[in-house]
């Protein structure tokens, strides 16, 4: 298993996927970034994260980030109703 830095370490790798991803789906960059942070932060707890292989995570990093600013976008459509 990986101690908390080396999870840190890789993450940091990822952060901007996760940024681009976010702000281009979300458009609000300060929204974005929020996102982008909830979902690293959701990936390091993540276990199937841990389990994938290198090449098989920028896919479900993807998967993740679509979904949470899907979440994000009904949340202000309904707020805006």
């Amino acid at each position: 298993m990986l101690d908390f830095h080396k999870k840190v370490e890789i993450l940091r790798g990822y952060e901007s996927l996760c940024y681009t991803v976010c702000v281009t789906l979300i458009i609000d960059e300060q929204a974005a970034c929020k996102m982008a942070e909830q979902m690293l932060c959701q990936l390091f707890g993540d276990s199937e994260f841990w389990l994938l292989q290198e090449t098989e995570r920028p896919s479900y990093i993807l998967r993740l980030c679509k979904r949470g600013c899907l979440h994000w976008t009904r949340a202000n459509l309904q707020q805006t109703s």
